[in-house]
């Protein structure tokens, strides 16, 4: 017994380190704090968990584990060494080498035991999550109960948990420690990021979630979006790009100046055609650099930057003039300042891609304007910009040629004889009808006689209508190719493309 503590001091040799255990308290938290869970844990909900730390009588800390397991603690003191050593072999180096990652399993089917700690139900939905494809985990509360919804395909599903309103506070609590983010602030938002390596069959990916928590009436709410390596970048020739469109993209990329925009709401794919169009693009010959917010993906010989409290878009953007790039990726374009960077970079011998938020290619151009960029600036750098969306793809397993309802026929103009399909559903696409997604596109490349339209500042409306003279695509007779070649239903142009795209080209009176 140690006189001066009152706790009982031991030794590792003592103790079973179990990694299954150790892992219930994520590796950084460990570390920073020096605590490790000796012994086997037990799956009775009122087993009490031992606690090796450097001082048992850190009532704070103890209490905080004891909250985020939802057991009773009992400390007992080891020295700094014999805790890094519990904490190295419990987590040890998974199959990536990341041993900071917090280790997952993909699951098939949740488990609603009474036994299950805070963090064990939140690794089972985080496992669940990757099981079924998503991108984002939605932790919702509410007076009387609390939702899970995962996003699919585009789309949000829920799905029954044992997360309800007396457990939804340890799961926030140990989503904001994997984060790094404060668990005694619940009145204003945070965001912060787990970095996660799921290990199946042998194999390990390593996974990311950007966490997002907003204070609410009924507590706080949770969006996880899933950041996942093993997605790989599949290249432009598979993205849904009509060849024609391709072709063009590609030799507007290949210049040594200029800008290229990326248009369309959040979560339409603006990141995947970028990365895409950079893979083409990188030699040995070119010196790339990107800032984004997150970094996604990870290129090979491609200098990537992260914003930061202390460098923003248009921060970098200045600074990677004096780096010689040849060409740079800014993530997005969000103010005057970023815009006017990029501008000046494009007009100075350098290839800028970027993103902007615009409902088609062609008011990209308003866009810019109302950023503050002159006219005839944006007429001599624009190379081109392209406007998508993703539309999910049917189920090729249960998909079946369908007439058009009348309603579809009249509000797409439709021909009479036209082949189209949908897709009740099967077992093969968890009887959605769909399974996937594809991109539908537009792309706008201003020729002298519309950057001449530019420099004049005519209305978008007149500037877009002489660019589908000139042969244009747009992205309703882009969605309406796919529909006819099976891969989406006329439904998903309807959920896609805004509806005054589609009254302005197929003659549809508004509503």
């Amino acid at each position: 017994m140690d006189t001066h503590s009152g706790q009982m001091f031991t030794e590792l040799c003592q103790f079973i380190v179990d990694p299954g255990s150790v892992r219930l308290l994520p590796k950084p938290y460990c570390l920073r704090n020096l605590i490790v869970i000796l012994g086997r844990v037990e799956p009775a909900a009122d087993s009490t968990i031992t606690l090796g730390c450097l001082n048992p009588k850190n009532e704070i800390l103890i209490g905080e584990v004891s909250g985020l397991l939802q057991r009773q603690v009992t400390p007992v003191q080891l020295n700094d060494y014999e805790i890094v050593k519990a904490i190295n072999i419990g987590h040890g180096a998974d199959l990536n080498g990341s041993s900071n990652r917090l280790p997952l399993t993909p699951v098939r089917t949740l488990s609603f035991s009474p036994d299950l700690s805070s963090s064990q139900l939140l690794d089972e939905i985080l496992g669940k999550a990757l099981e079924c494809g998503a991108t984002d985990i939605h932790f919702e509360s509410y007076e009387e109960d609390v939702d899970v919804r995962i996003r699919v395909d585009g789309l949000l599903r829920g799905f029954s948990t044992a997360i309800d309103n007396d457990n939804i506070s340890s799961i926030v609590s140990r989503i904001k420690i994997l984060a790094g983010l404060d668990i005694t602030e619940r009145h204003r938002a945070q965001d912060g990021r787990i970095a996660a390596c799921c290990q199946h069959d042998g194999t390990a990916r390593d996974v990311d979630f950007r966490v997002s928590v907003v204070p609410g009436p009924f507590g706080e709410d949770v969006v996880m979006r899933i950041l996942d390596s093993s997605n790989p970048l599949i290249g432009l020739e598979k993205l849904g790009f009509h060849r024609d469109v391709m072709t063009q993209f590609e030799q507007i990329a290949s210049n040594p100046e200029g800008l290229i925009l990326v248009t369309g709401p959040t979560g339409s794919g603006k990141t995947t055609t970028l990365y895409s169009a950079l893979q083409k693009i990188n030699t040995p010959e070119n010196k790339i650099l990107t800032v984004e917010d997150p970094i996604e993906y990870t290129f090979d010989k491609i200098n990537q930057k992260q914003i930061t409290p202390f460098m923003s878009f248009a921060d970098y953007a200045c600074s990677f003039m004096r780096q010689d790039p040849d060409i740079i990726l800014i993530g997005e374009i969000r103010d005057e300042e970023t815009a006017s960077a990029a501008m000046r970079a494009a007009q100075t011998g350098h290839l800028v891609l970027s993103t902007l938020h615009t409902n088609d290619s062609v008011r990209t151009v308003s866009r810019l304007l109302t950023l503050g960029i002159d006219a005839s600036l944006i007429a001599s750098s624009l190379l081109g910009a392209i406007s998508q969306r993703l539309v999910r793809k049917l189920c090729d397993k249960c998909k079946q040629e369908t007439a058009p309802t009348e309603q579809e026929r009249l509000l797409f103009n439709l021909p009479a004889g036209g082949r189209y399909f949908t897709a009740p559903g099967c077992e093969a696409c968890d009887h959605t009808g769909f399974k996937g997604r594809t991109g539908i596109y537009e792309l706008f490349i201003p020729d002298d006689e519309i950057a001449d339209m530019i420099t004049s500042e005519q209305s978008m409306h007149l500037i877009r209508r002489r660019a589908l003279e000139k042969g244009m695509r747009s992205l309703l007779a882009d969605a309406l190719d796919k529909a006819r070649q099976g891969t989406i239903p006329l439904s998903e142009i309807l959920r896609a493309v805004p509806y005054r795209i589609i009254a302005a080209e197929c003659g549809t009176n508004p509503l």
